[in-house]
């Protein structure tokens, strides 16, 4: 790879088999063109997020290389969920898969489609202590736990 930048993902998950639906989906990573896994954290467990009364999530989070632009990870990231039956990507009902991208290096985007660092990382323990675990080094990320402690 000429000039990647590291990425961060989560990874959640509270229909089926959880464990297989993670592992499918970071097999499934790992075929995207121009990236590589570089770590991954264990398994979390955790409520679900939001008003909708749902099963329990698992959540991972992972650490990718990448020169895809961020819009084309997009794509590329939403191509996994619907291969492996995700069906409304802004429902906050229960899901097969949700790959969401939390930082891209340490660059902000905002589209309609996107926006990064991830609008609401923040209050989200479920991307906080997986992200922690594969010690994240995006700025915003370090800056944060910094704050926090």
């Amino acid at each position: 790879m000429h000039n990647p930048l590291s990425v961060y993902l989560v990874l959640g998950t509270n229909e089926g088999n959880r464990l297989l639906n993670l592992e499918k989906a970071l097999e499934l990573i790992s075929t995207i063109p121009d990236t590589c896994i570089l770590k991954k954290s264990k398994p979390y467990k955790s409520e679900a997020y939001g008003p909708v009364k749902q099963p329990f999530y698992l959540n991972q989070a992972v650490k990718v290389e990448t020169e895809l632009s961020s819009e084309n990870l997009l794509n590329q990231t939403e191509s996994i969920e619907i291969k492996m039956g995700r069906k409304n990507k802004n429902d906050l009902g229960q899901r097969i898969i949700d790959i969401d991208i939390i930082f891209y290096g340490n660059k902000t985007h905002s589209s309609p489609r996107l926006k990064i660092p991830h609008h609401d990382w923040k209050n989200r323990v479920f991307f906080i202590n997986p992200l922690k675990e594969i010690e994240c080094d995006a700025k915003r990320f370090k800056k944060f736990l910094k704050e926090q402690s």
